[in-house]
């Protein structure tokens, strides 16, 4: 009997389905007027970020589920969460304040050029600087989104991934069941509290963030109890993706949205075997390669179209070109028509953001992350905190 090694075994499937959700997410800002911009469940392509909250409980669950034991744990655990989402979250902050100062300075040279918004206005202000810093950005303390908008979910996860650690350690032996009141809970307040569960965001996002991730714990724990591989792979995995494809064409806003939360956690269980024709593809390098750079994909999207936005805007402006259209109160480039400029948005999808990603992966996600391990995660029989020299062992 074989069952998945607690610490070590790589899920190389779930990685690539993390970077196939990223390129989606980024798919769904495309800021190109394409014929899918007016189809309603082009909408639900927002729910990889629920995908992406559940891979996160199973992840973390497989990861520290069993080493999780004391408080210096713990502290070690929030520290190696931090520099995994903070620094590059902190850079492209820095970028956008550097691009909202460069409108600034051109709108004072240049009066006559019309901004889609002011410089430093509402999402934008010098106050969100800060709360974006502390991460705070998401918990209704602004009307809507704040500077890098898709970095709400990782200023979210980050707290919710505390309030993960913290269960298990209150709750060493019998954290499961309180994993599953919370994600019920969390479900429930989310349907009597907004009326598109899986769309909320800086209102209630922290409700379906702790869906998601404690129901990937769960999900992580189920899969530890079942021993040998998956019978039919190929048929289970082609089944929950077309579920989960149907789930999106037919499920409206409101809360029969939440059905898609069985959905993904029984996809993410299936793919966790790796075992499938789906799952063979999935291991594909380059799909490997997007899994590897899905954070980064997901968090410099936002600036990268807001840069091509802005260049494109003054092109037309000195070109005396129709270059950009107002649709549903969105700035959208024109490529022809709506039906001309799908396949365009599609690869523009890809050439403009995930080069850039693989760059600031390199850059600025893996020195964190290599930083983190080499410095300050090493289990010691004293705390992270004291220098005193004690025999220690990495923690991955």
């Amino acid at each position: 009997m074989t069952q998945i090694p607690r610490h070590a075994h790589r899920f190389e499937a779930l990685d690539a389905l993390r970077g196939v959700c990223a390129l989606l997410v980024v798919f769904f800002h495309m800021p190109v007027h394409h014929a899918l911009k007016d189809v309603p469940a082009f909408a639900n392509l927002q729910v990889c970020v629920d995908v992406f909250f559940v891979l996160s409980g199973f992840v973390l669950y497989h990861a520290y589920g069993q080493r999780l034991t004391s408080r210096a744990d713990g502290l070690r655990f929030i520290a190696r969460r931090f520099l995994r989402l903070w620094p590059l979250h902190m850079v492209m902050l820095g970028l956008l304040v550097l691009l909202d100062l460069a409108k600034l300075a051109y709108g004072q040279a240049d009066t006559g050029f019309a901004m889609d918004a002011r410089p430093f206005s509402q999402g934008h202000s010098p106050w969100e600087i800060v709360t974006n810093l502390a991460f705070l950005q998401a918990f209704g303390l602004h009307p809507g989104m704040s500077w890098n908008g898709p970095a709400w979910s990782a200023a979210i996860e980050f707290y919710v991934s505390i309030l993960f650690a913290g269960v298990i350690l209150a709750f060493p032996r019998r954290h499961l069941p309180v994993f599953l009141i919370l994600s019920v809970a969390a479900a429930l307040s989310l349907l009597a509290l907004t009326p598109a569960p899986l769309w909320a965001s800086t209102d209630w996002g922290v409700l379906r963030a702790i869906l998601g991730v404690f129901a990937g714990g769960l999900v992580c724990a189920l899969r530890r109890s079942v021993a040998g591989p998956l019978k039919r792979a190929s048929l289970w995995e082609a089944g929950c993706l077309a579920s989960l494809t149907v789930c999106a064409v037919l499920i409206p806003a409101g809360g029969l949205q939440i059905l898609f939360l069985p959905v993904i956690c029984v996809l993410i269980y299936v793919f966790s075997f790796d075992a499938g024709a789906i799952s063979r593809v999935f291991r594909s390098r380059w799909l490997q390669s997007l899994g590897v750079w899905s954070y980064s994909v997901y968090m410099i999207h936002a600036f990268v179209f807001q840069v091509a936005k802005t260049a494109i805007t003054l092109l037309g402006r000195k070109t005396g070109l129709d270059l950009v259209v107002w649709h549903n109160h969105e700035k959208l480039v024109q490529i022809g028509t709506p039906e001309q400029a799908l396949l365009p948005a599609l690869v523009l999808s890809v050439v403009l953001v995930v080069p850039l990603a693989a760059l600031t992966y390199r850059w600025i996600e893996r020195p964190a992350m290599t930083m983190s391990a080499r410095r300050l995660f090493e289990r010691s029989t004293r705390p992270w905190w004291n220098p005193a020299p004690a025999a220690v062992s990495p923690l991955a």
